[in-house]
């Protein structure tokens, strides 16, 4: 049960806020447009102080805040801050909320800033304070966040007899898509396209797929057709877009129409036998043709006709008398 001094001190932090945010709200009304602003009561607090927040431009009323004091200027959101020590604020009519926090070391080394969220937002405004007696150290170097998912596709191309003869080929994207951006992603949206080069256009499939937790993954598979009377090598593009970015990935599907080439050659060595069976006869025929027959007859007058050769005359029997 708090006591009474705590009481007094907690109530007159709240009515600083009530006097400061009008304030506050008229000075950053003409930034209105730009987003949720939060201000507090006092930008130096020793430990065990507690310091109206108030905000303006937030929505929709009825909503609560979350009021954190953090470490390392909330770099980590809340993993910076000190979850034990929070103040929720409900956003009135209007868009402002009031709040105060006690002053604690946050659970890393400052510098150090309030962060107020909306609920079931990741996103935050963050306001600077200085804490005296709070550890610190220097921020550490900013690197650039990683991509959010990770795409790890492949394409099944089973055999297709019409694609060998020109035919389309029919193919599926076996896609895993997974988390890595540490939050929850709702609805990220896929697009998959196909075509020649590293732009492809023809569009094949786009959605929206459920809610992916962190670390989560999910493998999707996608029809995906490659025209008609195609040759070599074409694209398929997948691309995740989420809230933190958008992530693609490409996969190289090649077809050939193999039995055109087969028919085409099986046509070309037909027309060679053909030729050379054609040279063939018209060399047989000059082989046999006037010049390569026997010489003429010189008692023929050149009739061209051999002579008969007659068989030789058989020698008389000889024939002996006996006496």
């Amino acid at each position: 049960m708090s006591s009474p001094g705590r009481f007094r001190a907690r109530s007159a932090a709240l009515a600083v806020v009530a006097a400061v945010a009008p304030v506050a709200v008229l000075g950053a009304a003409p930034a209105a447009a730009a987003g949720p602003t939060v201000v507090t009561s006092t930008s130096y607090a020793v430990i065990g102080e507690l310091v109206g927040v108030s905000g303006s431009g937030w929505s929709p009323v009825g909503q609560t805040v979350q009021i954190q004091l953090c470490g390392r200027n909330a770099i980590d959101l809340s993993n910076d801050c000190d979850q034990t020590n929070q103040y929720s604020a409900a956003i009135r009519a209007g868009g402002i909320f009031y709040g105060s926090l006690t002053v604690r070391p946050p659970p890393t080394p400052c510098p150090c800033v309030f962060l107020v969220t909306a609920a079931g937002s990741f996103d935050g405004v963050k306001v600077p304070i200085t804490i005296a007696g709070a550890p610190s150290a220097p921020l550490p170097a900013a690197t650039p966040p990683g991509p959010p998912v990770r795409l790890s596709p492949k394409i099944e191309a089973p055999v297709s007899v019409s694609s060998w003869f020109g035919g389309p080929k029919d193919a599926t994207l076996v896609l895993t898509v997974t988390n890595t951006s540490g939050i929850a992603l709702n609805e990220p949206a896929l697009s998959v396209t196909v075509g020649r080069g590293g732009t492809p256009t023809g569009f094949v499939a786009g959605r929206q797929l459920a809610p992916l937790p962190a670390g989560a993954s999910r493998t999707l598979r996608i029809p995906v057709r490659i025209p008609l009377f195609t040759f070599g090598a074409y694209t398929v593009r997948s691309t995740v877009a989420t809230g933190q970015g958008a992530v693609a990935a490409d996969t190289p599907v090649r077809t050939y129409p193999w039995g055109l080439f087969a028919v085409g050659v099986l046509l070309v060595a037909l027309v060679l036998l053909a030729v050379v069976r054609r040279l063939r006869r018209r060399v047989a025929a000059g082989d046999a043709g006037p010049g390569t027959g026997a010489a003429p007859s010189e008692a023929g007058g050149g009739s061209g006709t051999a002579p008969v050769a007659e068989p030789p005359a058989s020698a008389p029997e000889a024939s002996t008398t006996v006496p």
